[in-house]
């Protein structure tokens, strides 16, 4: 065949795959689902523009299509519901028996921790009711670390952590500051969910999660042969499923937390096979830490680099403390209770981050075809197809102007604080947490975690950048397996105790409520 002919057989070939593939594309679309975009290159796309933007993927998406409440990506095997309008959401979060999220706990249970069949198919089999795996596990865990004593032992596990490091930092210490906060959160964390067997306390487990996590998103995806592309990071997995392994054959989980109790004892009740047992212990790390340790940089960051934020909470910080029985022998109280119901502007620098930082995607899997609809009974309806994802950007709603204001694009310590003159935000566009059924379960011990760390660090320690001064750091290498940026490059400070404290033992007690998360329990 002449070199002209074979261009041309090849060029023919591609308009008729191309035109296969456009026909395929809209025969298939019903004209009541949700307008389809991205469709010059159809089912590629789509991809090509998540590559090109990245975490600002919707972001970018929002801002062409603002006209759009909500639209239909068409990718191989998958239609992508991406909601803009804020309106639509509770709408979402109402129909929970039909548009879930179990389906992908199940995805993460088997391509992230290796779940074998066995165990998939005790997972799948009601993905709705408690009865089921899922919905039982909600329904066993979360009340373990929504309030009552069980929420305060794990305060109280963390605080002691907390206050062990810091009381080892005698004279002005410089440290890597993302580096120190991830391995302080990480033992905190750990120490307070798994108890005195803790397997994160081995230095060679620490190891293998360093090298496990960081493929964890891509392993998530479950595209490419694990063992050929991401061959280390499975082997570290392999080498926490075997920590965790020792840990659940020798009863050490009774010893945990009430949480990680009532855990494994769901898993055993749903006869989960014992070999898969250890592997979801495994994602019970990535549930408690991933999140909370970049939150927690960014909370101190933000604190300590601005002056006026610190002038504050440090005011407020040093209200929720009360001496002693004996002012002279007692350990100063630090209040937990009050710093999460009396320091505004702490909790509004708190929850800025999230939304400034924060980065999550809420998805549901349309279990069965229904209906959207927005507040308005006379607004247009949406068809969406069983098997579909709805998304739902936390970063498209957090960087919206319509919700808030012409200054969305600046970090503002005070922008949750009640002030005359200006509208509280909609509590609909905070997506810090998730929304609806699958509003995080951890949060209130992540808050109360990570503002315990920064309260301490307020009033025991001036906090410096080593160089004098404090950068903005880049965040375009982070992560998206997290719900909240990480910074590309660490920043090296310097821990100088303050000499007013000096000398002083703490303690921490909680005086009363947990409400402080105003927005997140919506």
């Amino acid at each position: 065949m002449a070199p002209i002919e074979a261009v041309a057989t090849l060029f023919c070939g591609a308009v008729a795959a191309y035109a296969l593939a456009w026909s395929l594309l809209h025969i298939t679309q019903g004209r009541d689902e949700p307008p389809m975009l991205l469709t010059t290159v159809p089912f590629v796309s789509p991809i090509l523009g998540m590559i090109q933007w990245s975490k600002d993927f919707y972001v970018h998406m929002r801002e062409q299509h603002r006209d759009l409440p909500i639209y239909t990506l068409r990718i191989p095997g998958v239609r992508i519901y991406a909601i803009n309008s804020l309106d639509l959401i509770p709408a979402v979060q109402r129909q929970w028996r039909k548009l879930i999220f179990a389906p992908i706990q199940v995805k993460a249970a088997k391509a992230a921790m290796g779940a074998s069949k066995e165990a998939l198919a005790i997972m799948e089999r009601d993905l709705v009711t408690e009865q089921g795996f899922m919905s039982g596990m909600v329904k066993a865990t979360h009340p373990t670390m929504s309030s009552g004593p069980a929420l305060d032992a794990l305060s109280s596990r963390a605080f002691e952590v907390f206050d062990k490091a810091l009381s080892q930092l005698s004279t002005p210490t410089t440290v890597n500051m993302y580096d120190w906060i991830g391995r302080l959160v990480m033992q905190a964390t750990t120490e307070a969910i798994y108890g005195p067997s803790n397997p994160m306390r081995d230095r060679r487990n620490l190891e293998a999660w360093s090298k496990f996590h960081p493929a964890l998103m891509y392993i998530m995806l479950d595209v490419l042969p694990q063992s050929l592309f991401f061959g280390e990071a499975v082997r570290a997995r392999g080498d926490l499923v075997k920590a965790f392994k020792e840990y659940y054959s020798e009863g050490s989980y009774k010893q945990g937390s009430a949480y990680i109790q009532k855990f494994t004892k769901h898993c055993i009740s749903q006869d989960i096979p014992e070999d898969d047992i250890p592997r979801l212990l495994v994602g019970t790390v990535f549930n408690n830490v991933a999140n909370t340790i970049p939150t927690a940089f960014w909370v101190i960051y933000r604190i300590f680099s601005d002056p006026d934020t610190l002038e504050e909470c440090r005011r407020e910080v040093k209200q929720a403390v009360r001496p002693g029985a004996n002012d002279k022998t007692s350990a100063s109280v630090l209040d937990l209770g009050l710093v999460l119901n009396s320091c505004p502007t702490l909790l509004s620098t708190y929850h800025e981050v999230f939304r400034f930082h924060g980065m999550a995607n809420s998805v549901r899997v349309v279990h069965e075809d229904c209906t959207l609809q927005g507040s308005d009974s006379s607004g247009p309806t949406y068809h969406l197809r069983k098997g579909g994802l709805v998304m739902m950007s936390a970063r498209a709603q957090h960087s919206n102007p319509d919700a808030w204001g012409p200054d969305v694009d600046e970090f503002r310590h005070d922008r949750f604080l009640k002030q005359q003159g200006r509208p509280r935000p909609n509590p609909v566009a905070f997506r810090g947490f998730g929304g609806g059924t699958t509003l995080c379960p951890g949060r209130r011990f992540a808050t109360g975690e990570i503002l315990l760390l920064a309260a301490m660090l307020l009033l025991r320690f001036d906090v410096h950048p080593a160089d004098g001064e404090w950068v903005d750091p880049a965040t375009e290498k982070s992560s998206q397996a997290e719900a909240v940026e990480q910074p590309d490059d660490d920043i090296e400070i310097v821990l100088a105790p303050r000499h007013e404290v000096a000398g002083k033992t703490w303690c921490v007690e909680s005086s009363g409520r947990r409400d402080a998360e105003f927005l997140v329990q919506m």
